[in-house]
């Protein structure tokens, strides 16, 4: 009777949870309860750089969600990545403490919706080849109605969702464009050329940066830095005033923002008021005592050589014209690129001409970050080497690389010690500074990234064949942002790869690759034998197949189709091991866990009457 009794207990605790299990999933589908992030990213767990960026908002901002739901639901890829998105989103609403208000819009055609979401730029992006499109992007609305939009949520981009999402409120929240001072000696905004007798077009980079920012141009000869500013960029700095050098401690001391471009020998660089002459013009950058007291370790005479990553380009050689490797003209590709960082997630190569590398001073206390690497076939090289003047073939015959991956740009941040004695902020608050420093500064003129396509006189537009310009305007755009952006990076994605498949797949190439290859061997060999067989015969019958050469060409043929069958067993074998899987996968989701989650209710509910019972 004891025994008939725990065995209905038992019954009866399995139902109650079954029962409970799938209440639980049903209020949770329409009610949001608090959740427990168990992705091994937390991809659903708020970084506390987007956290602090929300509570930080001194007004609420909205964010409107354009989301075609019916036009996709045959596309698995973007419904998986359209419920990440809105999910993300509630957690920021939440987190925000009613300073982030989100509305979710169903732009189905011909609606209001529709037309909102095309009047804000949202665009609606092909699925196929027969016109079927997708919309799904967002809008987010500052105090002042000033707009970010993020056109088209890429499921590709998941890794960087938060800090677009992070981006866009903070430029929302904004009343304004935020204002940068750009400092450089270099000839890169509008002016005379007394050569040609015309004016000279100002630099793509600082034209894109006036589209993007409240720029202000500042001569290395003036005495300070502008007030208001919410980033510093130099580029080549060289003849600064002292002045102006004390501005910029200063400034860097009150923890700012600065992007700055070193850069060992400058090849665009021009004598102010005077023609462009390379050998008379100021090649090195120099920032006066500021790089040593900011704890940053710059060699002004040595320039990064690459073997790996070096350019091709056409020179004099011994025989005369010649297409040559010059190492100190680097393509980056994106092996060398840190994409986990958001300003340069998107970035696949880099051009650099004659970069410098950049390193920390040892115990300053500014921690570094690096960006972007050359490869492990570098060695540095004197300046002096390089220049109008410079050998290529002499580089290459010299090169011996040493196996250091140097570094090419990098963040630095921390509390800066200044270089003239300035104090700290009046009210003693250590305030940590941003210096984000690129070893090139030749890398932002328009010949090393992108090109203007001209049909006679008329302009069709600049074409970019690499990407120097986001990487400024991108890192522009982070210092210019909330402080907490900067603590941000790219997350993990919720679309995993099948490593075990991906396994399965290695071993079975393997496998095939190695028998192809012996087979190719025998084929090869075999070929050898009756050319040998056939220069043993006369020459009236040098067309007619031995016996012995006729054996051998059966076997030959024999083998190939013994192997051909073995190859389609090794292919058939992996598709039934992946099936296989499949079938385990879907078994176990289905049907393991929630008899899993049912069994381990039961136990508990089965402890607690037995308790009660005693």
């Amino acid at each position: 009777m004891r025994h008939a009794s725990r065995r209905t207990i038992a019954l009866v605790g399995t139902a109650l949870a079954l029962v409970a299990f799938v209440a639980l999933v049903a209020i949770t589908s329409v009610t949001r309860l608090p959740r427990l992030d168990l992705t091994a990213d937390g991809n659903y767990t708020l970084s506390p750089g987007l956290r602090a960026v929300v509570q930080g908002l001194d007004e609420p901002v909205r964010i409107d969600l354009y989301w075609s739901k019916e036009a996709a639901r045959d596309v698995p890829m973007v419904v998986t990545h359209a419920q990440r998105v809105m999910e993300f989103l509630r957690e920021v609403a939440d987190a925000s403490g009613g300073k982030v208000e989100l509305q979710v819009f169903d732009p189905q055609p011909y609606s209001e919706a529709e037309d909102a979401a095309r009047v804000n730029g949202i665009a609606a992006m092909a699925v196929d080849g027969l016109g079927r499109t997708v919309t799904l992007g967002l809008v987010v609305t500052g105090p002042t109605d000033r707009k970010e939009a993020l056109p088209w949520l890429n499921p590709g981009d998941e890794a960087f969702l938060e800090y677009d999402i992070a981006r866009a409120i903070v430029s929302a929240s904004r009343a304004s464009k935020a204002k940068v001072a750009v400092v450089t000696a270099l000839p890169m905004d509008s002016g005379f050329d007394p050569q040609a007798r015309r004016m000279t077009p100002p630099w793509q980079f600082l034209v894109q940066m006036r589209q993007l920012f409240d720029v202000e141009v500042v001569q290395p000869t003036a005495d300070r830095l502008p007030d208001g500013i919410a980033a510093l960029v130099i580029a080549h700095p060289y003849g600064m005033s002292e002045g102006l050098l004390k501005s910029i401690d200063s400034y860097a001391m009150l923890g700012g923002s600065i992007l700055l471009f070193m850069d060992p020998l400058c090849e665009s660089s021009a004598q102010p008021g005077g023609p462009d002459a390379f050998a008379n013009a100021p090649q090195a950058s120099d920032l006066g005592p500021l790089l040593p007291a900011w704890g940053i370790a710059w060699d002004s005479g040595k320039v990064v050589g690459d073997r790996q990553y070096a350019q091709r380009v056409r020179a004099r050689s011994a025989t005369g014209l010649a297409t040559l490797e010059y190492i100190a003209w680097l393509i980056v590709p994106k092996e060398g690129i840190d994409t986990t960082e958001p300003a340069c997630g998107a970035l696949a190569n880099l051009t650099m001409l004659s970069a410098g590398a950049v390193g920390a001073v040892e115990g300053s206390g500014m921690t570094m970050t690096p960006l972007v690497r050359a490869s492990d076939q570098t060695q540095l090289i004197d300046s002096s080497k390089l220049g109008a003047f410079a050998d290529p073939q002499a580089l290459l015959r010299e090169f011996a690389a040493d196996g250091v991956k140097r570094v090419l740009a990098a963040r630095f941040t921390g509390l800066v010690k200044s270089a003239y004695g300035i104090e700290r902020a009046p009210d003693g608050a250590p305030k940590p500074a941003t210096i984000v420093m690129v070893g090139d500064a030749d890398m932002l003129r328009d010949e090393a990234w992108t090109q203007e396509q001209r049909l006679g006189n008329l302009s069709l537009g600049w074409r970019v064949f690499a990407d120097n310009g986001p990487l400024a305007f991108n890192t522009v755009e982070q210092l210019t942002g909330d402080k907490a952006l900067l603590s941000l990076r790219a997350r993990g994605t919720t679309q995993r790869p099948f490593e075990v498949v991906k396994e399965l797949r290695r071993q079975a190439e393997e496998r095939y690759l190695k028998r192809e290859q012996e087979l190719q061997e025998r084929v090869k060999a075999a070929e050898q034998r009756i050319n040998e067989m056939q220069v043993q015969k006369s020459a009236d019958q040098v067309m007619v197949l031995s016996p012995e050469q006729q054996e051998q060409l059966k076997e030959l043929q024999t083998e190939l189709v013994s192997a051909r069958a073995e190859l389609r067993q090794v292919q058939s074998g992996l598709r039934e091991d992946i099936e296989s899987l499949g079938h385990r996968l879907m078994l176990a989701n289905v049907v393991g866990w929630p008899i899993a989650v049912a069994f381990v209710a039961s136990i508990f509910g089965l402890r607690r009457v037995v308790r009660r019972k005693g």
